[in-house]
């Protein structure tokens, strides 16, 4: 990696890259004037290419200067050995900004449980109400009225309310478990892609290692006259063409490493890849904190049911008060102390009608129950087919990258004693790196489907 990356350094600051683009364009210049002596006819493909070939060069290595000139804003994340999943996924919990929902729910528990503890319903009303039909006169009736009115449970309703507080419960628990469950999933996906961004970065390093190695033979079999101009601006022209790739990988790398500090507000990733052992359940459990919070939801549609239900019926309620009353200013007072009791009278109608939006509610929500089972189930065969398809492809993929190195190795020494041209030397060199590339992809994607596996499952850190 030292000498790719100095190459590039050298390639791309300050006076050796000065030189080195002057060089190209006097080496260009004489090139075409060459070119001018040739037979159009018959060397027409030789000129296409040479053209071709010199202006890709030419715009690789203004891009690289370009490149050159603004250096990287972010700098690579320091990477640490003491950071592990369970780590990073606690961290994560703190950054969440479901945070907010788990406290509001845990709230919204507390209230609707206290609710039930009391031993009527709503709060009281204090009524009073004065009668005095002396206007203009000292003689009539003056009356003052006062009570309290308080609506009571009807037989049941108490119970019904404690079984609401209790499901408000269960789904603020219920509602923590899928936060966990959601962060985990951020977690998981935000690793595998920084994994990616280094194997495609350090790909990309090795190719341009690869392409420099090969450019330097080319230059010095160009010195010992057995390999033409048009060889070296090929070489060269895939070498920059590569340095172009690492600067997109390394572009990427960034962008992981920005998701890692925003998601978990750490400063550093993990040193060692992210492993996890494939959980042995094969089904999607009930206990799933998707479905959990889902079933959660349903209990407390049907409380909402009961709720309503009470709403349409109507409380009954007791009202007790007193009543101070007298004729003209002669008259003594006359004191009185009295209690009413209302029933509301309602019918089976009236309180279906009531509960019609909680019952609606509640079918709702158990849709949304069985299509998260469904589309849980749905991911957790895709997983299953597509490990079953890798773990297949494996001994394959392995055995071509093998093939492919040796079919390189074969085209490099048939190179170098110019039994063959440089064509087939950058073909045997893209196909090896193709095929260890895909060998290590398909590696890493084996443990990202592990990964994936274990979230639809539902395991947690």
């Amino acid at each position: 990696m030292a000498d790719s990356t100095g190459e590039l350094r050298y390639l791309t600051h300050g006076a050796g890259f000065s030189t080195k683009f002057r060089h190209l364009k006097t080496y260009s210049c004489r090139l075409m004037t060459s070119l001018e002596k040739l037979n159009v006819t018959g060397r027409f493909y030789k000129l296409h290419c040479l053209t071709l070939a010199l202006a890709t060069a030419l715009s690789c290595s203004q891009s690289t200067l370009r490149a050159a000139e603004h250096p990287p804003e972010h700098p690579p994340l320091q990477k640490s050995s003491g950071i592990h999943f369970a780590d990073a996924f606690e961290e994560a919990l703190k950054q969440a900004p479901e945070d907010l929902l788990r406290h509001s729910a845990r709230n919204q528990a507390d209230s609707v449980a206290s609710v039930a503890e009391r031993w009527i319903v709503g709060t009281p009303a204090w009524q009073t109400s004065v009668i005095d039909d002396r206007l203009r006169s000292d003689r009539g009736q003056r009356e003052l009225e006062s009570g309290l009115t308080v609506n009571l449970w009807r037989p049941g309703e108490r119970r019904n309310a404690r079984a609401r507080g209790t499901a408000y419960e269960q789904r603020s628990t219920a509602l923590q478990n899928y936060l966990r469950w959601l962060v985990a999933g951020r977690v998981r996906s935000n690793l595998a892609e920084l994994e990616l961004a280094d194997l495609q970065l350090a790909a990309a390093r090795q190719a341009q290692q690869d392409a420099m190695q090969l450019l330097e033979t080319t230059r010095r079999l160009q010195s010992a006259g057995a390999a033409s101009a048009l060889d070296v601006l090929q070489a060269e022209s895939l070498w920059l063409q590569h340095g172009r790739l690492v600067l997109r990988a390394s572009a990427a790398q960034v962008d992981a490493e920005r998701t890692w500090q925003v998601l978990t507000g750490l400063p550093v990733r993990p040193a060692d890849a992210h492993q996890e052992t494939r959980a042995t359940q094969e089904d999607i459990q009930p206990d799933h904190p998707l479905l959990a919070l889902r079933q959660s939801e349903i209990i407390i549609s049907e409380s909402n049911i009961a709720e309503a239900e009470r709403h349409a019926k109507g409380s009954p309620s007791v009202s007790l008060g007193v009543r101070r009353e007298r004729g003209d200013w002669q008259q003594n007072y006359m004191e009185s102390v009295g209690v009413s009791v209302s029933i509301p009278i309602t019918n089976r109608a009236v309180v279906a009608a009531g509960s019609t939006d909680a019952r609606a509610a509640r079918t709702d929500t158990e849709l949304a129950r069985l299509q998260d089972l469904r589309a849980l189930t749905a991911q957790l065969h895709e997983v299953e087919h597509e490990l079953f398809t890798l773990e297949q492809a494996l001994p394959l993929t392995e055995r071509q990258n093998a093939v492919s190195k040796q079919q390189w190795q074969m085209a490099q020494t048939a190179f170098a004693v110019g039994e063959t041209d440089l064509t087939h030397v950058i073909m045997a060199m893209q196909r090896v790196q193709e095929s260890a590339l895909e060998h290590q992809l398909q590696l890493q994607r084996q443990q990202h489907l592990i990964s994936e596996y274990n979230q639809i499952i539902g395991v947690l850190p």
